[in-house]
């Protein structure tokens, strides 16, 4: 009954200003908490909008815009936007109305992947609040070009805006804009590395969203929250989180977020302690659901590319080929947009994927053109060369957000702040904004942030075996010839050890592949702790490894790989059953030009390892 009440009283005509400010009241505080009644009751009045004055059918078209914003829909959210702006022409002076609405189409803009025409309307919008004087309006504008920035790789420029627009909200002590602003200060951090860093700012984000009554967009924090877990392999509480998630997704009514939340929880219960391979394939399914209907831009490609990593880690080759090739088409839509940072990031993931995969499916020469095309590709990413100068730009922010915070300001903190307010003060149009960043970009050139957390971490996997944190094939063979030219430049030794876990079938086959990991595992471990700052230790594939020793004649490799064998040898693994496991070595030594090239060493490396297999195994044979 008091369900049938309330509709009625929605489907009543407001008749006077002050029903409608109650009723957008009303609207605007069911929108914190369920996205899609608070359309259903907006729309109950939309016939009835031509009736009131201008400034009152902005305000109805500003909340419709934004309510089909936070449910994803950026074409109906961008189209109405522009009604709604060309509706504004007609008052006879700027509305703050008219900037949130801006702010509203750019977000659609940036979410349909047009960044340049976001950046207008940003501006624009942050133009007509600056006008009034409207602060917090003013700061969400900073924040969406701070966010813009770090899209665009604009790190420096992003921290500015964040840290301009943190005063503010300090300032007008407002808890949903200092939870936006946190929540944005946690993605930038993590671009940047700073994981744990990143994660304090997520949780004060949710925590300042929960005071302001912002359920729903304390949802978008808590899925970045689970990501950090994730990413620090704290499975069991990203689980949770996700889970919370889930169990409100009939409030939240946002495709891409269920997608990607969907999406984190496959990746969870496939990497958790106890495998769920069966929920993970389930969960996997249920995120392409919600992906079909999700409209931003970069979806379809990063949900290719978490397919075909889960169908890979599942041995699901046919379908992780099916996803490759998927994300491979989708990456056309980026080949000429080198500056955004999905295009970056993307291009490593396709070829790092095609590189493992091709791999695993004996495609040898196309796992290593992919590798190889990785690889130099990430190699003319720039370095981040000027780390000193990065942080010392970071830290004097920070410093300057713990003075803000505890109200103790100095005197010279105060004289700045003034001169801050006084440069504000002056910021009368759009293109006092663009000739300022121009100004940044040229001050603070050389204390760029010149790489992103994605891509370190794929160019580190281009490097690093997966399971054994030590060097991969592709690394080790780039190794090996980088010091042979070395050694026959410079007339000077080379030695490689080639090692082989003997029996490595038996022991998966029988104690299951879980056992035969923490072999590989523990080798990895007991090898590179054996190893001199000078050596490389790296696993050459399957339960093949090798070291390789530079200056390092063939006596004392062959008493380094004696070193490896017996420490391998006896190590306690807890499995009785198990017992010793032993390995094969092979050892070769380049000296006095005795080999014409590395294959060639390399090769008699193999053969020395087969020589000790056929002689009996655990033992080492060298030349």
């Amino acid at each position: 009954m008091t369900l049938l009440i309330s509709c009625d009283i929605y489907a009543q005509k407001i008749l006077t200003t002050q029903e409608f400010d109650q009723f957008i009241e009303q609207v605007e505080l069911k929108k914190d908490t369920n996205v899609k009644q608070a359309f259903d009751e907006l729309i109950t009045q939309e016939a009835y909008i031509s009736e009131l004055p201008t400034e009152k059918q902005l305000i109805f078209y500003r909340l419709k815009a934004e309510l089909y914003v936070e449910q994803g829909k950026y074409l109906l959210g961008k189209s109405l936007a522009t009604k709604a702006l060309d509706l504004s022409r007609s008052l006879p002076h700027p509305s703050i109305t008219a900037s949130e609405i801006l702010y509203a189409r750019g977000f659609s803009h940036e979410s349909l992947g047009d960044y340049d025409a976001a950046r207008e309307d940003y501006l624009n919008g942050l133009e007509i609040a600056d006008s009034l004087n409207n602060k917090k309006i003013v700061a969400i504008g900073l924040i969406n070009l701070g966010a813009l920035d770090y899209l665009l790789q604009k790190f420096d420029r992003s921290l500015i805006m964040f840290n301009d627009a943190l005063a503010i909200a300090n300032e007008v002590k407002d808890n949903e804009l200092l939870g936006f602003v946190y929540a944005e200060f946690g993605i930038l951090y993590s671009f940047l590395g700073q994981d744990d860093k990143s994660m304090l700012y997520y949780i004060k984000s949710k925590d300042y969203y929960l005071e302001a009554g912002k359920s729903l967009y304390a949802f978008n924090t808590l899925r970045n929250l689970a990501s950090n877990y994730a990413a620090k392999n704290n499975y069991d509480k990203a689980i949770e989180l996700f889970q919370e998630i889930i169990d409100n997704k009939e409030k939240i009514t946002n495709n891409e977020l269920l997608a990607f939340v969907y999406t984190g929880m496959a990746w969870a219960q496939i990497k958790q302690k106890d495998k769920n391979p069966e929920a993970s394939y389930e969960y996997m399914k249920i995120a392409g659901e919600y992906m079909q209907h999700a409209e931003q831009v970069d979806v379809p490609i990063n949900y290719a590319l978490e397919k075909g990593y889960l169908f890979l880690e599942l041995e699901r080759y046919d379908e992780a080929l099916t996803s490759l090739e998927e994300a491979t088409k989708l990456f056309k839509l980026y080949e000429n947009n080198e500056e955004k940072i999905t295009a970056t990031i993307s291009k490593l993931n396709v070829l790092y994927l095609s590189g493992e995969l091709h791999y695993k499916l004996g495609n040898y020469q196309k796992a290593y053109q992919s590798q190889e095309e990785m690889f130099n590709f990430a190699v003319t990413l720039p370095e981040k060369n000027n780390i000193e100068e990065v942080e010392e730009l970071r830290m004097r922010y920070e410093s300057q957000q713990a003075d803000i915070d505890k109200k103790l300001l100095d005197q010279e903190q105060y004289v700045q702040a003034i001169s801050l307010a006084e440069t504000q003060r002056k910021l009368q149009n759009r293109q006092w904004y663009l000739v300022l960043f121009a100004i940044v970009s040229i001050v603070l050139a050389w204390a760029l942030i010149k790489v992103v957390k994605g891509q370190r971490k794929l160019i580190d996997a281009s490097r690093t075996d997966a399971l054994t944190q030590i060097a991969n094939r592709r690394h080790l063979m780039s190794v090996i010839e980088k010091q042979f030219e070395e050694a026959t430049t410079n007339q000077t030794t080379l030695s490689l050890v080639m090692i082989d876990v003997d029996d490595f079938k038996t022991i998966n086959d029988k104690f299951g592949h879980k056992v035969g990991d923490n072999v590989l595992i523990k080798v990895a471990s007991i090898g590179a702790k054996l190893m001199r700052s000078s050596d490389t230790f790296g696993r050459f594939g399957g339960e093949e490894f090798i070291a390789v020793l530079p200056q390092t004649s063939a006596e004392d490799a062959f008493t380094v790989a004696e070193r490896i064998r017996v420490n391998v040898y006896e190590q306690y693994w807890g499995i009785e059953e198990l017992g010793a496991v032993s390995l094969s070595l092979g050892v070769v030594t380049y000296e006095n030009g005795n080999f014409d090239n590395c294959e060639e060493l390399f090769k008699q490396a193999d053969q020395l390892l087969y020589q000790a297999k056929r002689s009996g195994k655990n033992r080492v044979h060298s030349d």
